[in-house]
Protein backbone atom coordinates (compact mmCIF):
# COMPACT_ATOMS: atom_id res chain seq x y z
CA UNK A 1 0.00 0.00 0.00
CA UNK A 2 2.93 1.86 0.73
CA UNK A 3 3.82 3.05 -3.30
CA UNK A 4 0.17 3.90 -4.18
CA UNK A 5 -0.08 6.39 -0.73
CA UNK A 6 2.90 7.66 -1.84
CA UNK A 7 1.75 8.43 -5.17
CA UNK A 8 -1.81 10.44 -3.42
CA UNK A 9 -0.08 12.30 -1.23
CA UNK A 10 2.39 13.65 -3.62
CA UNK A 11 -0.18 14.79 -5.97
CA UNK A 12 -1.94 16.10 -3.24
CA UNK A 13 1.33 18.02 -2.14
CA UNK A 14 1.19 19.37 -6.16
CA UNK A 15 -1.75 20.68 -6.67
CA UNK A 16 -1.52 22.28 -2.85
CA UNK A 17 1.51 23.99 -3.79
CA UNK A 18 -0.05 24.86 -7.47
CA UNK A 19 -3.49 26.04 -5.71
CA UNK A 20 -1.86 28.29 -2.92
CA UNK A 21 0.34 29.86 -5.63
CA UNK A 22 -2.68 30.82 -7.69
CA UNK A 23 -4.71 32.08 -5.07
CA UNK A 24 -1.38 34.37 -3.96
CA UNK A 25 -1.56 35.49 -7.55
CA UNK A 26 -5.33 36.38 -7.71
CA UNK A 27 -5.11 38.04 -4.12
CA UNK A 28 -2.14 40.39 -4.60
CA UNK A 29 -3.28 40.51 -8.43
CA UNK A 30 -0.24 39.82 -10.19
CA UNK A 31 -0.14 39.31 -13.91
CA UNK A 32 0.62 36.14 -15.52
CA UNK A 33 0.63 38.16 -19.25
CA UNK A 34 2.36 41.69 -18.71
CA UNK A 35 3.40 44.01 -22.01
CA UNK A 36 6.78 44.93 -20.87
CA UNK A 37 8.08 41.41 -20.92
CA UNK A 38 6.39 40.81 -24.30
CA UNK A 39 7.78 40.35 -28.00
CA UNK A 40 8.54 43.94 -29.66
CA UNK A 41 6.49 42.80 -32.56
CA UNK A 42 3.44 42.09 -30.06
CA UNK A 43 3.55 44.59 -27.56
CA UNK A 44 0.95 46.62 -28.70
CA UNK A 45 -1.40 44.08 -28.78
CA UNK A 46 -0.46 42.72 -25.38
CA UNK A 47 -1.07 46.13 -24.19
CA UNK A 48 -4.43 46.81 -25.74
CA UNK A 49 -5.50 42.97 -24.31
CA UNK A 50 -3.18 42.47 -20.84
CA UNK A 51 -6.63 42.80 -18.71
CA UNK A 52 -8.51 40.55 -20.67
CA UNK A 53 -5.56 37.98 -21.36
CA UNK A 54 -5.41 37.32 -17.70
CA UNK A 55 -8.95 37.43 -16.72
CA UNK A 56 -9.50 34.67 -19.21
CA UNK A 57 -5.54 32.70 -18.64
CA UNK A 58 -7.00 33.11 -14.51
CA UNK A 59 -10.26 31.57 -15.11
CA UNK A 60 -8.60 28.90 -16.85
CA UNK A 61 -5.97 28.08 -14.33
CA UNK A 62 -8.90 28.33 -11.79
CA UNK A 63 -11.51 25.98 -13.42
CA UNK A 64 -8.94 23.31 -13.97
CA UNK A 65 -7.24 23.78 -10.55
CA UNK A 66 -9.63 24.26 -8.24
CA UNK A 67 -11.98 21.30 -9.15
CA UNK A 68 -8.70 18.87 -8.93
CA UNK A 69 -7.61 20.32 -5.72
CA UNK A 70 -11.37 19.47 -4.40
CA UNK A 71 -11.10 15.72 -5.85
CA UNK A 72 -7.43 14.84 -4.51
CA UNK A 73 -6.36 16.98 -1.98
CA UNK A 74 -9.35 16.93 0.56
CA UNK A 75 -10.01 13.18 -0.15
CA UNK A 76 -6.30 12.73 0.55
CA UNK A 77 -6.48 14.46 3.60
CA UNK A 78 -10.04 12.47 4.73
CA UNK A 79 -8.03 9.35 4.34
CA UNK A 80 -5.00 10.41 6.67
CA UNK A 81 -6.36 9.18 9.92
CA UNK A 82 -7.52 5.63 8.11
CA UNK A 83 -4.35 5.21 6.98
CA UNK A 84 -3.07 5.40 10.62
CA UNK A 85 -4.81 3.14 12.02
CA UNK A 86 -5.02 1.20 9.06
CA UNK A 87 -9.08 1.55 8.35
CA UNK A 88 -9.13 0.11 4.91
CA UNK A 89 -12.42 -0.89 2.62
CA UNK A 90 -12.63 -4.35 0.34
CA UNK A 91 -13.47 -5.12 -2.69
CA UNK A 92 -13.70 -8.46 -4.43
CA UNK A 93 -14.89 -9.16 -7.65
CA UNK A 94 -14.80 -8.61 -11.64
CA UNK A 95 -12.73 -6.21 -13.08
CA UNK A 96 -15.78 -3.79 -15.68
CA UNK A 97 -14.10 -0.76 -16.96
CA UNK A 98 -9.93 -0.31 -17.12
CA UNK A 99 -7.39 1.88 -18.73
CA UNK A 100 -5.76 0.86 -21.73
CA UNK A 101 -2.19 2.07 -21.42
CA UNK A 102 1.11 -0.40 -21.30
CA UNK A 103 0.45 -3.20 -20.02
CA UNK A 104 3.78 -4.59 -18.62
CA UNK A 105 4.98 -1.73 -16.86
CA UNK A 106 3.84 -0.76 -13.16
CA UNK A 107 1.71 2.44 -13.30
CA UNK A 108 -1.45 3.97 -11.68
CA UNK A 109 -4.33 2.66 -12.86
CA UNK A 110 -7.87 3.15 -12.88
CA UNK A 111 -10.41 0.45 -12.78
CA UNK A 112 -13.87 -0.61 -11.85
CA UNK A 113 -15.21 -3.22 -10.17
CA UNK A 114 -18.17 -5.31 -9.42
CA UNK A 115 -18.38 -6.25 -5.70
CA UNK A 116 -19.34 -9.26 -5.41
CA UNK A 117 -21.65 -8.79 -2.01
CA UNK A 118 -23.09 -5.30 -3.08
CA UNK A 119 -23.27 -5.84 -7.26
CA UNK A 120 -22.65 -2.17 -7.14
CA UNK A 121 -19.39 -1.16 -9.20
CA UNK A 122 -16.34 0.66 -7.39
CA UNK A 123 -14.43 2.30 -9.10
CA UNK A 124 -10.53 2.44 -7.28
CA UNK A 125 -6.86 3.50 -8.16
CA UNK A 126 -4.01 1.02 -8.05
CA UNK A 127 -0.48 0.57 -8.89
CA UNK A 128 0.34 -2.53 -11.07
CA UNK A 129 0.70 -3.75 -14.73
CA UNK A 130 -1.74 -4.64 -17.31
CA UNK A 131 -5.31 -5.08 -15.79
CA UNK A 132 -7.73 -6.82 -18.41
CA UNK A 133 -11.59 -6.90 -18.09
CA UNK A 134 -13.28 -10.26 -16.94
CA UNK A 135 -10.25 -10.57 -14.27
CA UNK A 136 -11.42 -11.47 -10.83
CA UNK A 137 -9.77 -9.29 -8.60
CA UNK A 138 -9.49 -8.55 -4.26
CA UNK A 139 -8.39 -4.73 -3.64
CA UNK A 140 -8.00 -2.91 -0.38
CA UNK A 141 -8.31 0.37 -1.14
CA UNK A 142 -8.47 4.07 1.15
CA UNK A 143 -13.04 4.87 1.47
CA UNK A 144 -12.49 8.56 0.29
CA UNK A 145 -9.45 8.78 -2.21
CA UNK A 146 -9.92 5.59 -3.43
CA UNK A 147 -6.64 5.02 -4.13
CA UNK A 148 -5.48 1.17 -3.43
CA UNK A 149 -4.22 -2.12 -3.56
CA UNK A 150 -4.87 -5.73 -5.06
CA UNK A 151 -4.30 -8.06 -2.57
CA UNK A 152 -5.41 -11.26 -4.80
CA UNK A 153 -5.49 -11.11 -9.00
CA UNK A 154 -6.92 -14.66 -10.16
Amino acid sequence: MGRIIMVLYMEALLLSVLTIWFLYHIIKKKKIFRWENAPLDMRDFVKRNEKRMNMISNGIIGIILIPAFLRVVLPAVQDFPNINSGNYLEVEGTVTSWNYSDEDKNKTRAIGIMDNKTKKEIFVTVYSKGIQKGEYLRVRYLPNSRYGEIKENK
